[in-house]
């Protein structure tokens, strides 16, 4: 896998402010990294606490939920307006903070591998919730973290100490490395998200991986025309060049991008 050396430079921001009273109040909350089953035969031992911020929609629920991945900057600005807005969507949503309690700022000039047990961990933990559906638990990665989720999209969940069955329904990717993944098999409904002009993750390297993937999987990929990396973030409106990036947030992108998302999830974590 190559370095993700200063690749990965913007929290990932989706779409603007607070949406709606629809969700409770946001909460801070502990879980398990999940540790390789190699090392542990059941869920109950873990690998190291993780942190965590829960969103959910009011009501008793069972609800979907999904499982959000930041970027190698950490966790967005406007997190709490993404989790609202899951919430309107009618999902609990949880944004995995990967850094926290392992005192990092951001991992932009390294690999991190940890991100894939984070994310299983962040779904043992759902599961457990009296509010959430286990058979309806999907994952969200940005940049790195759309790395991690297409890392999760061709992992067996059978690799972890999570309860026996339980397995991530669907995945999407927003901007991911795809020739990091060049020959995964991504094994749950997969969605990608990229722009066509994006010179830090090309997109001809994501066309290449979902053209690769049998027939029968269920792989979408959408290239929006003209949009950069960082498209859905508006803290690059006009532009930005950092490290030698090009980041520039694009309206119409964010927009399409945002529709996209919610049919893929509406469709794969449907009743």
């Amino acid at each position: 896998m190559r370095s993700f050396a200063a690749r990965f430079l913007a929290a990932a921001a989706l779409f603007g402010p607070a949406l709606h009273p629809a969700a409770s109040a946001e909460q801070i909350v502990k879980f398990a990294s999940a540790a390789p089953r190699s090392q542990h035969a059941d869920a109950s031992n873990g690998g190291p606490d993780i942190q965590g911020y829960l969103t959910k929609p009011r009501g008793d629920g069972p609800a979907a939920a999904i499982v959000l991945l930041h970027s190698c900057l950490g966790l967005p600005a406007d997190r709490r307006s993404i989790g609202e807005m899951f919430a309107r969507w009618g999902y609990v949503a949880l944004f995995v903070d990967d850094f926290t309690t392992r005192s990092l700022e951001q991992t932009c000039a390294v690999d991190f591998p940890q991100g894939l047990a984070d994310g299983f961990g962040a779904l043992a933990f759902l599961s457990t919730l009296p509010y959430v559906d286990p058979t309806r638990i999907a994952t969200i990665g940005w940049s790195q973290g759309a790395d991690t989720a297409l890392e999760i999209a061709s992992s067996r969940p059978e690799s972890f100490a999570v309860p026996d069955g339980l397995r991530f329904k669907a995945a999407a990717a927003f901007y991911p490395p795809c020739d990091n993944r060049a020959d995964a098999a991504l094994r749950i409904p997969t969605l990608i998200l990229i722009g066509g002009s994006d010179a830090v993750t090309p997109a001809a390297d994501c066309e290449r991986l979902a053209k690769q993937q049998p027939g029968d999987r269920s792989v979408k990929l959408v290239v929006y025309p003209g949009a950069d990396h960082e498209f859905d973030n508006r803290e690059f409106a006009g532009g930005k060049s950092l490290f030698g990036m090009w980041l520039k947030y694009d309206s119409d992108a964010a927009k399409r991008s945002r529709a996209d998302l919610r049919d893929f999830l509406a469709a794969k974590l449907a009743r």
